[in-house]
């Protein structure tokens, strides 16, 4: 892939701007792009793939620019990052900002709030150059399309967000331009199927077929979780891990540095623990779960499917299935999240998964940041609970 980069400039931009207002209650105190996945902030994982490609110079457009630049530069060494306070709240107003930030050359423009192995942008910019087009779009089929962005390839190809249950490709949010193809786009003001008119003829489509990742809703967290850990074959231990001689580890596994495994407890790859996170005695965690950073999960609990956020504590006993719990949120001793949502209800980028011979949806709480769930209360499938609220003890939850 490197031999691109020998003879043009190729340069990043990430956008991550949007409000991610589908993302509450996880976004109170916490811009979108620094929610954190498997330990790394969202941003993390579209900016790597830039990065390695070979890019040394990547554009970070985002509402916070201080504090997403911060967090980000942590991660890369011998990069230029740039960080760019977005002017406006769509996507046509980044779109527009492109042209004067990097319209230099050959310009890979990433979402940041979609997850993709590297596979599909080593793809995405061989089909560009290859093509000899002005912008190239990255595309991927998918059996519901609702929520998402389609890629309509007909006479002209147009980008448009479909509210519809149907079948097609959708946009994967990347897209490779020239720089007359970006400068056009500002002088449409953002609007890329007014430019893609243009250049009629100029556009090359290429298409994608693994694995995907659009992280609009919480649940998508989830999704994330299980691509990003599906390439895990073998446990990962840090040598500054405490993990009991009476515990048992099973399949891929990442235990972080500082983190305590106690007696008894049964971790069930693929599943991820946090820098000093704790998992308590006999507790059983499994089957693609994150607990983030000092997380803590009390004795005799059960996780599975989930993501456990930054600090969150889950007491003894509890049985925490395909939830989402944000930062710093309390779930108290003997507390149960149901995960198995009616038959007929319908929950934007949610596929139902094969048990036994029948698709079920699955999914069970989404708790905001320093929130607190009574001790032996029952959560019920899809309940939200927005940020710092209070469950009393032995509520029955229903939402």
């Amino acid at each position: 892939m490197n031999s691109v980069l020998n003879y043009r400039e190729v340069l990043g931009v990430v956008l991550s701007g949007g409000r991610g207002t589908n993302m509450e209650p996880l976004t109170p105190y916490l811009d979108k792009p620094l929610i954190r996945l498997l330990g790394k902030p969202l941003i993390y994982y579209p900016t790597s793939n830039l990065v390695h490609l070979g890019l040394r110079t990547i554009y970070i457009i985002s509402r916070n620019p201080t504090k997403v630049g911060n967090e980000v530069g942590r991660y890369f060494n011998n990069v230029s990052i740039e960080n760019v306070g977005q002017r406006g709240d769509d996507i046509d107003s980044a779109l527009k900002m492109i042209n004067e930030i990097s319209g230099k050359g050959t310009t890979i423009i990433s979402f940041g709030d979609v997850i993709l192995p590297r596979e599909a942008y080593e793809l995405a910019l061989n089909s560009h150059v290859n093509s000899g087009k002005s912008v190239t779009i990255l595309m991927t089929p998918l059996s519901d399309l609702q929520g998402y962005f389609e890629v309509q390839v007909n006479d002209v190809v147009a980008i448009n967000k479909v509210n519809e249950h149907k079948s097609g490709y959708a946009w994967t949010g990347i897209l490779i331009a020239e720089r007359e193809f970006l400068a056009s786009l500002q002088e449409f003001n953002g609007s890329i199927n007014n430019t893609l008119r243009r250049f009629r003829g100029n556009i090359n489509v290429a298409l994608w077929s693994g694995w995907f990742v659009d992280v609009s809703y919480p649940w998508d967290l989830l999704s994330a979780i299980k691509y990003l850990m599906s390439d895990l074959r073998e446990a990962r231990i840090s040598k500054d891990a405490d993990v009991s001689s009476r515990a048992v580890i099973e399949g891929p596994v990442i235990v972080d540095e500082g983190a305590r495994i106690d007696h008894g407890a049964i971790i069930r790859g693929p599943v991820y623990i946090g820098r000093n996170a704790y998992v308590g005695n006999n507790a059983l965690i499994r089957n693609n779960t994150s607990l983030e950073e000092e997380s803590v999960i009390g004795a005799d609990a059960e996780i599975t499917e989930s993501l456990i956020g930054y600090r969150a504590t889950v007491g003894r006993g509890s049985f925490i299935g395909s939830s989402i719990i944000g930062d710093e949120s309390t779930i108290e001793p003997g507390v149960v999240t149901l995960n198995v949502l009616p038959s007929g209800v319908e929950v934007s980028h949610l596929s139902p998964v094969i048990v036994k011979g029948k698709q079920i949806a699955k999914l069970g709480a989404v708790v905001g940041p320093k929130a607190r769930v009574g001790a032996n209360s029952v959560v019920y499938p899809g309940s939200i609970i927005s940020h710092n609220k209070y469950v009393p003890p032995l509520s029955v939850l229903r939402q």
